[in-house]
């Protein structure tokens, strides 16, 4: 006949031969630990996991301000350079330069190239660091379900080793009970 190990437990319990109630007790309270702590493995790795999934938003928000904070930092440097190319044809006409010749449309060409690559340069540095906050949600992610997969091994693990001693504790009784006692 087979017998679980629980069953075996609460039958080791209630007999009164061979260790009987005491080390039956024992078993029983294995069994509680086990359950107990494969209960706190789960709920260790959801907490775990909670916890990775909350900080992967507040990344994930962070790489939204920082795309919004590159648009509004080039914004600001394509407006102070429209007022540097301004000064700059006051400067010229100032100097009675002819704003119009080749040479002082190269001029001002070059400055609002310079201000469009600094624009650029200004927003692409700001897509790299939301990049990186895109990345370290995606990695809180994935250790967060790191650790509700280790919670659940873990409360396995806990479960087998928890009838493992529960079974041994069983097979002892049985061998103590099969064997003839002699008054």
């Amino acid at each position: 006949m087979c017998l679980d190990p629980l069953t075996a437990a609460l039958t080791a319990a209630t007999s009164s031969g061979g260790g009987g109630l005491f080390s039956s007790l024992g078993s029983l309270f294995s069994v509680g630990s086990g359950v107990v702590g494969a209960y706190s493995s789960i709920q260790s790795g959801r907490a775990a996991q909670a916890a990775a999934e909350a900080t992967a938003r507040q990344q994930e928000a962070a790489a939204r301000e920082s795309l919004r904070q590159g648009e509004d930092e080039s914004d600001r440097q394509r407006r102070a350079g429209a007022a540097v190319l301004a000064q700059q044809r006051v400067a010229m006409a100032a100097n009675g330069v002819d704003v119009s010749s080749a040479s002082a449309i190269e001029l001002l060409d070059d400055t609002k190239a310079a201000i469009e690559d600094d624009a650029f340069a200004i927003r692409q540095n700001f897509r790299n660091q939301a990049g990186n906050y895109s990345q370290m949600a995606a990695n809180s992610r994935t250790e967060g379900a790191n650790a509700l997969s280790q919670g659940r091994w873990g409360a396995a693990s806990t479960i087998l080793s928890t009838g493992a001693k529960v079974g041994e504790k069983y097979s002892q009784w049985a061998r103590d009970r099969a064997t003839p006692r002699y008054a």
